[in-house]
């Protein structure tokens, strides 16, 4: 039985959808048709990571026998020819969304960052380029990359950009790495997501307010989101200034709700909402001192909660709308 048979059975069980409305969305899911340009393009996406990946671990394998200045020119070669081949070939500079005219551009350009790192990486671990300066060996990629992505309309490109700023700063934004690769016990971390993602963020904005890649903001919004919640919830749990954060956290969400509502988005609306539910619900649980009734409590606060997500399931788009 695959996932979505699994889910329509549960919600089958549990009388949130009739059996019509079930196999109405059993036969939407199987006849609906595939992008065949979509899936490719993933593919080829993949199929660069795999070739850098295993090109380095060939690479380092037969380090002895290529030599270390030769691989350096080789890999600067490759990537000043990814970068040329990209600028020759793609549209000229516009503030607002850009079609590339080659078919392979955005490719091209995703492998030349991915170079330009290995490159980078390379010269500092063979000849100490950037010396102890280890920030400035994170400044750099994050320039180039926003720049490149400004340049060539590629929103890979500015993600990597982004992940490089916040390393600058000795965050990770990365969406499965914001939990494990920051300490978030330490005030100054906290501090520093919370500041890096409402000035970056408050940027992204300010730019899309001014027309400039509008279609950009959604990236920045993503990443440095999570990064500010994450760290706002941390500043909320463990700080003495817990009533700052709620504040924060208040009024983000608020705006992610607002900006849920006008880019008919459902991850922004749930990102408020989840981050929402969780300080709504480590404030409430927090002033309550008596430990029959929080336990009492507890069970009619997730029980109305369950079905809070139930409502929000069904009618998310409502929300979205109205």
């Amino acid at each position: 039985m695959n996932p979505l048979s699994e889910i329509l059975t549960q919600w089958q069980t549990h009388e949130i959808v009739s059996p019509a409305s079930a196999e109405t969305i059993k036969q939407a899911e199987n006849t609906r048709p595939v992008s065949l340009y979509s899936l490719l393009r993933n593919l080829l996406y993949i199929g660069l990571v795999l070739f850098t990946s295993g090109a380095g671990m060939l690479v380092y394998l037969h380090i002895d026998t290529i030599g270390h200045d030769a691989l350096i020119v080789v890999l600067a070669l490759l990537t000043l020819g990814c970068f040329f081949y990209t600028y020759r070939h793609s549209s000229p500079f516009s503030i607002s969304e850009v079609n590339s005219e080659g078919k392979f551009v955005d490719f091209v350009l995703l492998l030349g960052a991915l170079l330009f790192l290995s490159l980078e990486g390379y010269a500092q671990w063979r000849y100490s380029l950037f010396g102890t300066r280890y920030g400035l060996a994170a400044f750099l990629p994050a320039v180039v990359f926003i720049f490149c992505a400004y340049r060539f309309d590629h929103r890979g490109v500015l993600s990597m950009g982004l992940t490089a700023l916040a390393s600058w700063v000795g965050l990770s934004i990365a969406p499965l790495e914001v939990l494990t690769g920051n300490d978030f016990g330490s005030s100054q971390i906290i501090n520093t997501a919370v500041g890096f993602a409402l000035v970056v963020g408050g940027v992204s904005f300010g730019l899309a307010h001014r027309g400039i890649k509008t279609h950009f903001t959604d990236t920045y919004l993503i990443l440095t989101g999570n990064l500010f919640f994450i760290g706002a919830l941390a500043g909320l749990f463990t700080s003495g200034y817990w009533f700052l954060y709620a504040l924060l956290i208040a009024g983000c969400c608020t705006f992610f709700v607002w900006y849920a509502r006008q880019k008919q988005s459902f991850i922004f609306l749930l990102m408020a909402i989840l981050y929402g539910y969780i300080a709504f619900t480590y404030l409430l649980f927090s002033k309550i001192g008596d430990a029959g009734s929080w336990m009492v409590f507890t069970g009619f606060y997730f029980l109305a909660s369950a079905g809070g997500v139930v409502m929000f399931i069904l009618n998310y788009k409502k929300w979205l709308t109205n």
